[in-house]
C-alpha cells in the first residue's frame, strides 16, 4: 500500500507544531530538510519559535534546532492528529511561505 502525497504551507507546518506543543506534547515528529535526508528519529516539540522549532531527540538525549521552517522539505508524525495521518509523507508548499 502506498503512501499518498499531502502538500502544506510553510504556515500550516508553523500552526501544526504549535498545535501539538500546546495540545498533544505525546505525538512527535521528523523532518527532511532541504539537501539532507530524513531525521532518523521522531523527535519530541519543545518550544515554536517565531521561524523555527527546538525538538528534543530522545533516542540520542539531544536537542535539535530547526532555523527556519522555510528549509523544511516534508514531515511526518508519529500518530493522528486532525486531518493529519501518521507515518504519512507531508510535502511542503514553498509556493506559500509566510
Amino acid at each position: 500500500m502506498m503512501a499518498e502525497t499531502a502538500y502544506v504551507s510553510v504556515l500550516e507546518l508553523k500552526r501544526l507544531l504549535i498545535e501539538l506543543s500546546d495540545k498533544r506534547p505525546d505525538i512527535c515528529i521528523r523532518f527532511r530538510l532541504l539537501g539532507e535526508m530524513w531525521f532518523p528519529h521522531f523527535m519530541r516539540i519543545i518550544i515554536v519559535t517565531e521561524g523555527g522549532v527546538l525538538l528534543n531527540n530522545e533516542v540520542s538525549n539531544r536537542l535539535v534546532r530547526v532555523y527556519d521552517l522555510g528549509n523544511v522539505m516534508q514531515f511526518e508524525i508519529d500518530r493522528t492528529f486532525q486531518n493529519f495521518k501518521p507515518h504519512n509523507h507531508y510535502s511542503i508548499n514553498h509556493s506559500e511561505r509566510f
